[in-house]
């Protein structure tokens, strides 16, 4: 309990020995989110997307290499701005 509010103490998975996620974690963890988000935006499967993002090479190109810009905004931003560059990349690559 934490005395202060009389609330339960928040735990994590890394208070019982396990370290705290790398940053290419965090990396991963956000590409992952990015790919789950656009994929429910677009009512496709997120292999589907995955696909797609991978073909035009925006997961490396654009998520990962913006990804110190992209996880600053909103979940809301970061699904509109991907599902955006993701047609866009598609319609250039035709």
């Amino acid at each position: 309990m934490d005395t202060m509010s009389n609330q339960p103490k928040e735990t994590y998975i890394w208070d019982n020995g396990y370290s705290y996620p790398t940053e290419q974690e965090h990396i991963m963890i956000f590409v992952c989110s990015c790919v789950e988000s656009v994929a429910l935006a677009l009512g496709e499967k997120p292999s589907a997307i995955y696909e797609r993002m991978n073909n035009v090479g925006l997961i490396h190109d654009y998520i990962i290499a913006c990804y110190d810009t992209l996880h600053t905004e909103s979940r809301e931003n970061v699904t509109a701005d991907v599902v955006e560059t993701l047609k866009y990349w598609e319609r250039r690559k035709e």
